[in-house]
Formats: structure tokens, C-alpha cells, sequence
């Protein structure tokens, strides 16, 4: 995957699913390699993707971050990988923990240690089955 030197973080979670499709177009007419957005309260990031990936042709879409908390392991892996091959290998998932207000008081789950939380989910994902084309 290249994403080149240069690429653009937004939120899009303010403009209409076209506007910020529109937005993802002009991205990559301007040559920036990447496009990287959020997700905290608004959109889930893995819906978005897919809308932004299939309005662009080169434009590599990426989560930054997906909330580990949104969503557990296998959904994560197999979202992945079903952006990944139905894109042609243009998303890139970036992942994250977040922050304790947000899993605990907007989510309603028990925040704990980052780094052994991330630890656990990244194997968990490694382990996850899923029958779909893999992509490369």
C-alpha cells in the first residue's frame, strides 16, 4: 500500500455522506495519497470507508482511529479485510483504545490497562476466523 508523503485527517462527520464523498474526490484530485479520519461520536469509521473508498479510485482511505471498543475483534478483522479486498487493498485501519470518559461514560463499557487491552484485541484479530477472499 503506498500512501505517499502527504495525506489529509478530517472529520467528516459534520457534512452529508455526499458532501464528504465529494470531499474524499477532491482529496485525491489534489494528489494527497490519504485521507484519515476519526471515530469518536459521529459516523462508524468502517461505514465510512467503505462509502469514501467506493466514491474515489486511487485515494487510500484509513481509521484513524478505529475505537476497539466499538466494535469486538472479529467484526474489526473481518471489516478489514472486507474493506481491503473490495478496495483493492485501499484501506488501512488504524486502531486505538481511546479514552475513559468516552468507553466508559458514552459507551458503557470498563475501561483498563491500554497497552495490555490492545495486546489481548490485536491477538484476538489474528485469531479471528473469516471466510471471505482474503485480501492481499
Amino acid at each position: 500500500m503506498e500512501i505517499g508523503r502527504l495525506g489529509v485527517w478530517a472529520n467528516l462527520d459534520t457534512m452529508t455522506a455526499g458532501a464528504a464523498a465529494d470531499f474524499a474526490r477532491r482529496v485525491e484530485g489534489w494528489g494527497y495519497g490519504a485521507l484519515w479520519m476519526p471515530e469518536a461520536r459521529g459516523r462508524n469509521v468502517l461505514v465510512h470507508a467503505g462509502l469514501l473508498l467506493s466514491a474515489t479510485k486511487r485515494l487510500v482511505v484509513a481509521s484513524g482511529i478505529a475505537n476497539i471498543y466499538g466494535r469486538d475483534a472479529v467484526a474489526m478483522a473481518a471489516g478489514q479485510k472486507t474493506l481491503a479486498e473490495a478496495s483493492g487493498d485501499r484501506f488501512l485501519l488504524g486502531l486505538g483504545v481511546s479514552h475513559q470518559p468516552m468507553v466508559e461514560t458514552l459507551r458503557g463499557h470498563s475501561y483498563a490497562k491500554p497497552v495490555a487491552t490492545m495486546t489481548a484485541y490485536l491477538d484476538a484479530m489474528a485469531r479471528s476466523p473469516y471466510a471471505g477472499p482474503a485480501p492481499k
